[in-house]
């Protein structure tokens, strides 16, 4: 059973882009900072759920590391 998760804050480090029909969208921007949860499920493993703008994204850990890096302190000066 997973847990509660735990709640924090990301960074994105290159933009997340998605297709739908001919139109390109930038989902999640680099340099933006999203909050985000880590879930760590019965075998261990962390799963992630970041919350943008208008997405939120599910994703496992590995994924999560090719598009953001998590904030360890975080300010409302930080968020741009």
């Amino acid at each position: 059973m997973a847990n509660e998760g735990k709640r924090c804050y990301c960074r994105c480090i290159q933009d997340m882009q998605m297709v739908i029909g001919k139109e390109e969208l930038i989902i999640f921007q680099k340099n933006q900072i999203y909050a985000c949860m880590i879930r760590t499920g019965d075998m261990e493993v962390s799963f992630y759920k970041i919350y943008g703008e208008e997405f939120s994204l599910s994703c496992s850990e590995t994924e999560f590391k090719e598009y953001f890096r998590l904030i360890k302190h975080y300010t409302s000066d930080e968020k741009s």
